[in-house]
């Protein structure tokens, strides 16, 4: 866990880190929690990747909502390496949410719980300081999944590519729509591939109109 160990993070969290792998490479056989199965690639293209937000945003004693959590990134490792951070993980699918309950409680992680529900189908609304999607959807559909689950004066971090001026071009009316000024992008490279990354961080000033986020069906077929 070099990549981890230059990071700055403690042994013990590297510890932690370490045992997550394990699990993954484990349960990955028989549940295809990742393309990615090199220990190498993990440490960088998730748990690095993962992290790297703590560079750019305070998360200290905030709540975190991981949408479409999948092997536990974001989520996860953020808990690793800030403890004062509450998260919650959001997994549709069952296979997985037994995989991530498996990890909170082999790496007893006191400040992760697991929800197993659609991102659309939540009952509670702004609810959370901060929420994550890696890897899930393009960002204008994203944005009605996710933006009526953060607090107003919180904050969305979607995980993108490069490629995310496009996406932002496309999103102009679900900006306009979700009342959306404001959002930074911050950009970086994984320290060993050097492949270029993304947080576009979007605040949030004012409530979601409760008719947002609508049916998925209809998000799909018609996004913002």
């Amino acid at each position: 866990m070099k990549l981890l160990e230059e990071f700055g993070l403690n042994k013990e969290q590297i510890n932690l880190f370490e045992k997550y792998l394990s699990l993954l490479l484990e349960w990955n056989e028989k549940f295809n929690l990742t393309a990615i199965t090199d220990p190498d690639e993990i440490e960088e293209k998730h748990f690095i990747d993962s992290i790297e937000l703590i560079k750019y945003f305070d998360l200290k004693n905030k709540t975190l909502l991981d949408v479409g959590s999948g092997a536990g990134f974001p989520g996860i490792p953020l808990s690793i390496v800030e403890p004062s951070l509450k998260v919650t993980l959001l997994e549709t699918t069952g296979k997985r949410v037994t995989f991530l309950r498996e990890v909170i409680k082999e790496l007893g992680l006191k400040n992760v719980e697991v929800i197993q529900g659609r991102a659309e189908e939540q009952k509670v609304r702004e609810k959370y300081d901060i929420v994550t999607a890696r890897a899930v959807k393009e960002l204008n559909v994203l944005l009605e999944l996710c933006f009526y689950q953060v607090k107003v004066g919180g904050l969305f971090i979607a995980y993108k590519s490069s490629g995310v001026d496009e996406e932002i071009n496309n999103a102009k009316h679900a900006f306009k729509v979700l009342q959306i000024d404001e959002y930074k992008k911050y950009e970086y490279l994984l320290p060993k591939s050097k492949n270029s990354r993304v947080f576009l961080g979007i605040l949030k000033k004012n409530k979601t109109l409760k008719k947002y986020p609508r049916r998925y069906s209809e998000i799909i077929k018609q996004p913002l």
